[in-house]
């Protein structure tokens, strides 16, 4: 039996009104932050940026950056007309202050609709050094763990006794985005007295630049 023409009517106004007050579907796009890799350095951690198209003109999202337990940062933007949108989420900390590439996640999400929109994994690390085990004699083989320097430069070691340069050690080529090394060497790689202590400059130059970055200066004797 075919419905009265006047409750087709009535029907066909209902849906096209529940159309119109349906909010637009949010669009996933596609993002890229724009380091592969974000070294922290100090205690305002690091500024990880977000560019991305494709996604719902107006619409409000966050972005943001998931951890256990919660969110290592956030912030709040709206797409743009283009459907293109821009973003920097600030204050970001690498879990540990170990000298290790750590992976995170960027994520758009939704305001209104609570979805993940899109996401692209990056790293960050520190800018750090350390030595495996933490202590030894002079001349004992370590493994030193470098973090956070030039990807696919050398990493030298220069040692000041008294202001003076009395050695310098290249100790390998960083490797990946986030500059890692681990290199064996004695812990002092020079002749020296066993009580000695030395100021220590790890950077990426060979020869002494006070200008060079990124650079570590710390101190070698009784604990490194």
């Amino acid at each position: 039996m075919k419905p009265p023409k006047r409750l087709t009517i009535v029907l066909s106004a209902f849906c096209a009104a529940a159309l119109l007050a349906a909010p637009a579907a949010s669009a996933a796009g596609t993002i890229s932050t724009g380091r592969a890799c974000y070294v922290a350095s100090g205690n305002e951690g690091v500024s990880i940026d977000v560019n991305g198209s494709g996604f719902t003109a107006g619409e409000a999202v966050f972005a943001q950056i998931p951890a256990p337990g919660g969110l290592s940062g956030y912030t709040e933007t709206t797409v743009n007309p283009d459907g293109t949108l821009a973003a920097t989420v600030s204050h970001v900390y690498p879990a540990s202050s170990e000298p290790v590439a750590q992976k995170m996640t960027m994520q758009i999400k939704g305001v209104l609709s609570d979805q993940i929109l899109a996401e692209v994994p990056f790293q960050v690390t520190n800018l750090a050094v350390k030595t495996k085990p933490a202590t030894a004699p002079y001349r004992k083989v370590v493994t030193y763990v470098f973090a956070g320097f030039r990807p696919d430069k050398p990493i030298f070691g220069h040692y000041f006794r008294h202001k003076h340069l009395v050695v310098t050690h290249k100790f390998g080529k960083a490797k990946g985005p986030c500059g890692i090394l681990h290199a064996k060497s004695r812990l002092f790689p020079g002749h020296s007295p066993r009580s000695a202590k030395y100021k220590v400059e790890f950077d990426n130059t060979k020869k002494v630049d006070p200008k060079a970055t990124p650079k570590i200066v710390t101190s070698l004797g009784a604990v490194f």
